[in-house]
């Protein structure tokens, strides 16, 4: 966990309990969750805690690269536990089975520079399969 908390003091954020409670559930869990899944077990501990304040931290830690959002075709919000902890850019694999995150990095797309007369500014690239758990 001090390799988290590292990683929040070199963004210049604090490593808060609350922060450290979000990252110890993904720890725990090893798979993806909605902001309402971190909100409920957050809420017995720390007692009043407001929905929208676990949609801020989990924000905060997907922009350092610690939590990455996780897209589903249900349009609801997911995020995953980043396990390399590294800055750098990298790709997600998830398991539509029992969703279990797993860590990717090359990527063709770091080729192209423009497109049709666009400047690409980022882009996100998410595979699904079933891991070897599930199959």
């Amino acid at each position: 966990m001090n390799d988290y908390a590292d990683q929040l003091r070199r963004r210049g954020l604090k490593a808060t309990p609350k922060r450290m409670a979000i990252i110890g559930l993904f720890v725990k869990e090893n798979r993806i969750l909605t902001p309402e899944e971190v909100w409920v077990p957050l809420r017995r501990k720390f007692g009043r805690l407001g929905l929208p304040s676990v949609y801020r931290n989990l924000d905060t830690l997907a922009g350092c690269h610690i939590l990455t959002q996780v897209h589903q075709f249900d349009n609801k919000r997911y995020y995953a536990l980043c396990h390399a902890r590294h800055d750098h850019h990298h790709h997600h694999i998830v398991c539509t089975s029992c969703g279990k995150v797993g860590e990717f990095e090359g990527c063709a797309l770091e080729s192209v520079r423009r497109v049709d007369g666009f400047k690409v500014l980022r882009h996100f690239v998410q595979l699904e399969g079933i891991c070897a758990d599930c199959q």
